[in-house]
């Protein structure tokens, strides 16, 4: 399932001009945070949500006249009057950013280099100046990661250094100021990168639910008759390891990253844990039952591993359903991937507002 990102680039691929819509500020109780986003479409089609009701109302008649006009802006909500009839009325504040995407040349070659950057899991940042009172927004983006800038031509160089230092240490995206001047940064990151080890019936449950919910899924496995792409489909990534031993050697793993161990058996488990314990993964999960859990974590912390790394571990993996078959197993697993996504994006979204 394609997120926003990839439809508005494939949107563009195709010619079609787009409004990109953003939370930059909220206060309050409003319907839906910083960050939040919607694509509007000329045909009133929209991707994702600003938080539904007069929000999402005011969104779409505001990007009918930038269709247009091919002018963006940015516009404040005030929710904290009386309840209206039959309309929703939360109490807080947000201001919106309407930013009218062209389909030319120079657009798309930026979203195809956030495609890249997505697909090598790195880390990127989408810098847009804020149109002024008169509505109208420039149309030069800044693209910034480790690389040399991409936006348009002429821009002035040390403004675009000094604001690639500025967004280098964001987590979530948020608005920045240079020079009297407010711009917009998109943190571009995808949903998470899952690593399965192990890729039996389970395994091939879990990489297709995780892929559509939005993770990036590498699945590897030490046996070739498992681990291959008539059983696991493109994008899923399939690594066939000679074995479990220094298995994480080459990963990207961070603290964005998802390990889920659902190997063959409880010595391949053990091997995969103890050194997941030492990748910095932001979430470790391993099937099992109580007594191979204890098992195994015994064996680790006899080796030297401590009591405070076991506690990482969620083990037995998964929210606490009843479930029987390899699907209904995968539905508990990726339940408890959604909610500790949903709980970082959370954690980074107050950390970048402190």
């Amino acid at each position: 399932m394609p997120d926003i990102y990839d439809t508005i680039h494939g949107l563009l691929q195709q010619g079609e001009d787009v409004v990109f819509a953003r939370v930059i500020s909220d206060k309050g109780s409003a319907p839906r945070g910083t960050g939040a986003s919607m694509l509007i479409r000329q045909s009133g089609e929209i991707y994702g949500t600003v938080g539904g009701g007069l929000v999402e109302a005011a969104a779409m008649q505001n990007a009918r006249e930038l269709f247009k006009s091919k002018h963006s802006t940015t516009f404040a909500f005030d929710m904290t009057g009386d309840l209206l009839e039959g309309k929703m009325v939360c109490g807080g504040k947000v201001e919106l950013l309407l930013e009218f995407i062209p389909a030319d040349t120079g657009t798309l070659s930026i979203f195809e280099t956030i495609a890249e950057h997505r697909r090598d899991n790195r880390k990127c940042f989408l810098v847009t100046p804020l149109p002024g009172h008169g509505g109208v927004g420039g149309r030069h983006w800044l693209l910034s990661g480790h690389d040399s800038p991409v936006g348009n031509e002429g821009e002035d160089t040390e403004v675009l250094a000094r604001l690639k230092d500025s967004v280098r240490e964001l987590t979530g995206s948020s608005l920045v100021e240079y020079d009297g001047k407010r711009y917009w940064a998109d943190v571009i990151i995808n949903g998470g990168t899952v690593y399965i080890f192990g890729a039996g019936h389970i395994s091939r449950e879990v990489a297709d639910l995780a892929l559509r919910v939005g993770f990036n899924v590498v699945v590897l496995d030490d046996r070739d008759e498992y681990a291959n792409a008539q059983r696991f489909a493109s994008p899923i990534e399939v690594v066939v390891l000679k074995s479990f031993d220094k298995c994480f050697d080459g990963l990207p793993v961070d603290a964005g990253s998802y390990i889920v161990i659902v190997t063959r058996g409880h010595l391949c488990d053990k091997v995969v844990l103890e050194q997941a314990l030492k990748s910095g993964a932001g979430y470790i999960g391993m099937i099992g039952s109580a007594r191979k859990r204890d098992t195994i974590y015994r064996a680790l912390m006899e080796g030297g591993v401590s009591a405070q790394q076991i506690e990482q571990v969620h083990c037995p993996i998964g929210v606490k359903i009843d479930t029987e078959t390899p699907e209904e197993i995968a539905v508990s697993i990726v339940g408890e991937l959604i909610d500790i996504r949903a709980q970082m994006r959370r954690w980074k979204n107050q950390a970048s507002r402190q």
